[in-house]
């Protein structure tokens, strides 16, 4: 017999002093990244992605990310994350969303600060295990474990707390001021109509400097940036709300449903009815 001991007392990850909430739990095969889950961001809730195999290239913040095998991404609530994989690109993944989260020091429901890299590189050994924990995790909440599950939130978070010191350097250099304007400016107003002379007028700068800064800092152009985020507002509402397509098509700043649904197909590879149907099938 071969017997462990534990070395230390127990002490709650991020120096939690109350557990948080967990919200759902989703794997993605590199077959369903086809239909990709584009710009979006949670209010009150944190996800923390692994990606398992694939590539692609992820937008956090406006700043573009490689994604492959072991890449560990947070999502702080209220980050624009963008995660355009598709039939050329396929990335499998698995992750969590949490709530309910204060890291002391932390404003509510972010695990990392803002200002820090929001992905770490993991080695092989690291990413098998924090696989096995996903994979535990996700069988024991589709079984109806809900109370096993959360327990099971606390050890990956602590995987994670300990991962974090592997933070990636070496990605994009940090957003300028003018680039966090564009994209303020847009997470603010993607719902309404507006020309690109329109949005360069507002930010007193030319529309020819608004649209490089634009495609420098975020890898599309203001009105690409505009598109993707209304349709991940959209995908939100799908996921989240029942109001009819209709409805949240002109929430999201399109006035003629079928454009919308042009639009939503375009991007996601499905209409919207479909991504509803199948997202709730398959969550």
């Amino acid at each position: 017999m071969i017997q462990c001991f534990v070395k230390k007392e127990y002490e709650a990850p991020f120096g939690l002093t109350q557990p948080p909430r967990l919200f759902s739990v989703s794997r993605t095969d590199e077959k369903a990244s086809a239909h990709p889950r584009v710009m979006h961001a949670h209010d009150d809730l944190v996800e923390v992605v692994l990606v398992r195999g694939g590539e692609s290239r992820y937008f956090v913040g406006g700043k573009p990310y490689d994604a492959r095998r072991g890449d560990l991404f947070i999502f702080n609530s209220r980050v624009v994350h963008d995660e355009p994989s598709g039939p050329d690109r396929p990335v499998a993944t698995s992750s969590l969303a949490l709530g309910g989260l204060q890291v002391p020091g932390l404003r509510e429901n972010a695990l990392i600060p803002d200002n820090a890299p929001p992905v770490c590189r993991l080695p092989e050994a690291q990413t098998v295990r924090l696989e096995r924990l996903y994979d535990v995790l996700y069988d024991e909440l589709t079984a109806g474990n809900d109370d096993g599950a959360h327990h099971l939130l606390m050890a990956i978070l602590t995987l994670v707390q300990q991962f974090r010191a592997a933070l990636a350097e070496g990605h994009a250099a940090d957003v300028g001021v003018f680039a966090q304007r564009i994209k303020d400016y847009i997470d603010r107003h993607f719902a309404e109509e507006f020309s690109l002379q329109q949005m360069a007028d507002a930010l007193h700068v030319s529309p020819y400097y608004l649209a490089h800064v634009c495609k420098e800092t975020t890898g599309y152009s203001p009105l690409q940036y505009v598109l993707r985020r209304r349709i991940g507002e959209a995908q939100t509402l799908l996921i989240t709300t029942d109001l009819p397509v209709t409805r949240i098509a002109a929430q999201v700043g399109y006035d003629n449903p079928s454009h919308f649904n042009a639009q939503f197909s375009k991007a996601v590879g499905m209409p919207p009815r479909t991504f509803r149907r199948e997202y709730v099938f398959h969550k």
